[in-house]
């Protein structure tokens, strides 16, 4: 197993004692240059760290263990202390020297600032000698010749994978039918077809080999020329070129491993023996772009029918490659069967004495991964079923000397190993979250800013370059991306699987990365060694009366979830805390977190459904405060003072928490969401002032015509808005709706919510030339022509749409050649689609009333074959007033969509249902049809 060494503090210690040299800081000469070496220093251990963290933790040995581990404490020393001597000099008050307190406070500033520097002298002196003691131990130690003699000869457990019998696999013919579909089969009426390349893409463990391989076996008679070809991470391309030579031709290239050729001639001999022949080549285990274009440079297209399948964990490389075929988990049934295969053996079949109710969790946490299903087997055979409970609760996925959990660990940590350094951090912090819980993606950016995990670049947002972490995560197959969900009220997220989250609490445990404190017995932190200096806590429903020996002013990150006050530490014990999230956690009413101003270095505070009461001096306490979250807890009103917090760069409140106080100072705003908005003063003109805003999410209860245009014209002047949403309290308001006309936004805009805002004709600026990465749009617009529908369908980003028009007109037309990426679609017009168009639609939400006229065109939709190829949902909310048609419209609906080819899910409503006996009104419940497999 990997172990990860460069999670201390180092990356952003570094750049910290840049900031002394700056000029604010008026360091005398002798310790800037102390500063400029020891930073010299640093990073050449910050490189050591790196490297020692890439090396797998079974071929360490203990004296480079030891050296790695006081380097990593030995930098959140360092970073502590310099803090601790920031804060105070950035805390010092500007003063008004003409009066004559304002004399005596800039007097004591000097004295302050003179006494902080002379501190800072003194640490830094202090810190050479450790540093110094440190760099000695690693030149006694020679761990660069240590490093260098590591053995690098292992076994791959992934190659058994490649040898096993069809007849062995569980729920593999569905996938083996849906990829070999994917390829081309050799015809006479056919002839001369382009070379066909498949990637098949999934998570680790999710049998990717096994299904290649299986696909290679049965389509292999079929071609002469083939080859199946294990690539790896950091291959030899050279050695890769071999071995496809070795494979089409075991004789003629048997001496091919001793060859002196080099990669050029080794490319011109693959091309030269594939000549004009058909081939079917695999190639398994491809991890980067690099490898695969040298590779692709081999694979000539001999306009054959020839077929090349790859996998990789990678999506944005199999992209790169061709065609994407994404691995799926197996479904319940056949994960059932998986499992009682290797727990009973026979034909998959549980016997009468099988616990269901264990074996029910067993698979929830499995998540239809083979890999997973078959480790937490093994751990199951021979012991009896009545004490599967036990085994359960005691060993995750597995903390027992089991040969099947050390191969899982081992092919989970390939994808570990893969990651830069500054992604291995990010995805270590996940372990501070609890199993299966949904993790919204911009609050755990910005949680990984406030920890200095994301390094700053040239042109780009502390916010933007957490972005590309965390979909890089998503790419290499390692957090699982969860889309928009309408029911939660959120953009999007992600899930760890519980695998990954067995892997990453153990690296972080053994790295003292992060504590999780769960109260169950077995907890991951129970179990390793225990070290009193813990850097990370969290809480998940537990307390730390239990565990006295753990130390809190060292603590950097603090997360209680679902916790009682009683088990909550006292925030004044908390010395250097960066990062505090109290989340739906109960405290006696009217609780007030006073000692809250005392955690000076905080700059993430999260109170996510937690009912307590902000201290009223929190703007003026916690002056490097960056991110506030104070959604769905029952503050009615924000304190004034956190109009001072003018670091503050993300602000998040939801219905029930106003903000009366002044918002101008809050120049740094990056994020704003905000309730009642027309109780803030001047907001409407002020909000013009805070530029950097990318996403603005706003609500009002009442507002005049002349605020709306205001509010608009102050809409204007933010240049970097990405995300904006704003909606009325109550019905549709007419406000701000003729002003949008007039609204310029830049080209940046991603996201345009006017929720119950009635807009009289479509605003001209949403075309594709003013907002080209407009990907969400949602409106309310009086009147809809058929000219607004082609521009919109000319969006080249357009994601999802949601439109309602009131008043009804002449249905409008989605042609072929309009919303190619559209994948969710929410209307109440009558639509016409013409053939072939909204080729990646996937979700259709429709309102109409129960006339036949209104329900025909979704009928129609539903029923031509080459719509939607890819549809899966369809909800219909027919409005009944008025009508007795109701039975006949939903049984036509559901004819048409068993007859999709893509058998999506059909969900019919009723509004203004009227029951035969005549006694009420409303909403019927829904009438759903399961998707069906393909047959």
């Amino acid at each position: 197993m990997a172990i990860e060494f460069a999670t201390g503090a180092m990356r952003s210690l570094i750049p910290k004692l840049g900031e002394l040299l700056l000029d604010e800081y008026n360091l005398k000469g002798t310790v800037k240059k102390g500063i400029r070496d020891l930073k010299a220093e640093l990073e050449t251990m910050q490189a050591a760290l790196e490297k020692v963290s890439n090396v797998p933790l079974d071929q360490l040995n203990s004296q480079v263990k030891i050296w790695a581990n006081e380097v990593r404490e030995l930098s959140y020393a360092i970073e502590d202390s310099l803090d601790s001597s920031m804060v105070r000099i950035d805390g010092l008050q500007p003063t008004k020297p003409r009066t004559f307190k304002g004399f005596i406070k800039k007097t004591r500033n000097k004295v302050s600032r003179f006494k902080i520097r002379h501190r800072i002298a003194d640490d830094i002196k202090h810190i050479k000698i450790q540093v110094r003691e440190v760099k000695e131990r690693f030149e006694r130690y020679k761990i660069n010749d240590v490093m260098s003699n590591l053995a690098t000869t292992t076994v791959d457990p992934r190659l058994l994978a490649m040898y096993n019998k069809v007849s062995d696999l569980v729920g593999i013919d569905k996938a083996m039918d849906e990829l070999m579909r994917m390829l081309p089969e050799k015809s006479e009426l056919l002839k001369n077809q382009p070379l066909k390349t498949v990637s098949v893409v999934g998570f680790g463990g999710l049998g990717k080999t096994t299904l290649a391989r299986a696909v290679y076996d049965k389509l292999s008679s079929s071609s002469t020329c083939r080859c199946f070809v294990p690539v790896g991470q950091n291959p030899d391309t050279k050695k890769v070129l071999r071995d496809i030579l070795h494979e089409l031709d075991k004789e003629k290239y048997i001496n091919i491993t001793a060859s002196k050729m080099d990669a050029r001639q080794l490319i011109d001999e693959v091309r030269g023996f594939l000549g004009n022949k058909r081939y079917f080549v695999v190639m398994d285990d491809i991890w980067d772009i690099p490898t695969w274009e040298v590779i692709k440079c081999a694979l000539l297209d001999t306009k054959s029918d020839s077929r090349v399948i790859t996998t990789t964990r990678n999506i944005e490389v199999g992209k790169r490659i061709g065609e994407i075929y994404n691995m799926k988990p197996l479904s319940n049934v056949d994960s059932k069967s998986l499992f009682y295969t290797r727990t009973c053996g026979g034909e998959g079949v549980s016997s009468d004495n099988q616990p269901a109710e264990v074996t029910s969790k067993i698979l929830k946490k499995c998540g239809g991964v083979p890999l997973a299903i078959i480790t937490m087997a093994s751990l199951l055979v021979g012991k009896r079923s009545e004490d599967w409970s036990k085994v359960y609760d005691a060993i995750g996925f597995g903390h027992e000397d089991n040969e099947v959990v050390h191969n899982t660990r081992k092919i989970l940590s390939f994808s570990y190993y893969d990651l830069p350094s500054d992604l291995k951090t990010c995805l270590l912090y996940l372990s501070m979250f609890r199993e299966d819980s949904f993790i919204e993606k911009i609050p755990l950016i910005w949680r990984w800013v406030s920890e200095g995990f994301v390094p700053d670049r040239e042109g780009m947002g502390s916010f933007e370059v957490g972005e590309i972490y965390f979909n890089e995560l998503v790419n290499k197959s390692m957090i699982r991306w969860i889309e928009f969900d309408e029911r939660r009220k959120v953009l999007s997220g992600c899930h760890v699987h519980d695998m990954v989250l067995d892997l990453i609490r153990t690296i972080s445990n053994d790295v003292n990365f992060v504590t999780v404190d769960a109260m169950e017995k077995n907890s991951i932190c129970s179990q390793g060694k225990q070290t009193n200096k813990v850097r990370r806590l969290a809480l998940h429903g537990g307390s730390v009366e239990h565990n006295s020996s753990i130390r809190m002013e060292w603590v950097r990150s603090f997360t209680a979830i679902s916790c009682s006050d009683s088990g909550m530490p006292q925030l004044s014990i908390f010395k250097v805390l960066r990062v505090l999230v109290i989340e739906d956690c109960v405290f006696p009413e009217g609780h007030s977190l006073k000692d809250l101003g005392k955690l000076v270095q905080l700059r993430y505070l999260g109170l996510v459904g937690t009912s307590v009461k902000l201290p009223e001096g929190i703007g003026h306490d916690l002056k490097f405060l960056e991110i506030l979250d104070v959604r769905g807890g029952t503050i009615s009103e924000l304190p004034s003072s956190i109009g001072e917090l003018k670091n503050l760069r993300c602000l998040w409140a939801d219905k029930g928490t106003e903000m009366k106080g002044e918002i101008e100072k809050l120049t740094c705003l990056e994020e704003l969401q905000l309730y009642s908005v027309d109780k803030c003063p001047n907001f409407c003109s002020m909000v013009g002032k805070l530029t950097e805003l990318r996403e603005l999410n706003i609500h009002f209860n009442q507002m005049a015509e002349t605020a709306g245009k205001t509010l608009v014209e102050s809409l204007c002047n933010l240049r970097k808005i990405r995300s904006l949403a704003t909606w009325p309290h109550g019905v549709s308001s007419h406000v701000l709706g003729g002003s949008l006309e007039y609204f310029a936004p830049s080209s940046n805009l991603r996201l345009f919510h006017m929720l119950r805002i009635l807009i009289p004709k479509m605003p001209s600026w949403i075309n594709c030339l003013r907002v080209p990465l407009l990907f969400r749009l949602c409106l309310h617009v009086e009147v809809v022509e058929a000219q607004d529908i082609q521009t919109l369908g000319r969006l080249p980003s357009l994601l999802q749409l949601m439109l309602r028009v009131e008043k009804r007109c002449t249905s409008c037309t989605f042609g072929s050649d309009e919303f190619h990426k559209l994948s969710l679609l929410k209307t109440n017009m009558e639509i016409c689609i013409g053939q072939g168009a909204l080729p990646m639609l996937k979700t259709l939400a429709y309102s109409a009333s129960a006339r036949e006229t209104d329900v025909a065109s979704l009928v129609t939709l539903l029923t031509w074959s080459g719509n939607c190829p890819l549809l899966e949902n369809i909800s219909c909310s027919i409005n009944c007033a008025n009508s007795g048609n109701v039975e006949i419209l939903e049984a036509a609906l559901m004819i048409a969509a068993k007859h999709h080819p893509n058998y999506p899910k059909l969900k019919v409503e009723r509004e203004n249902y009227v029951r035969p006996e005549g006694r009420s009104r409303g909403s019927a419940p829904h009438y759903c049809k399961q998707r069906r497999g393909r047959h």
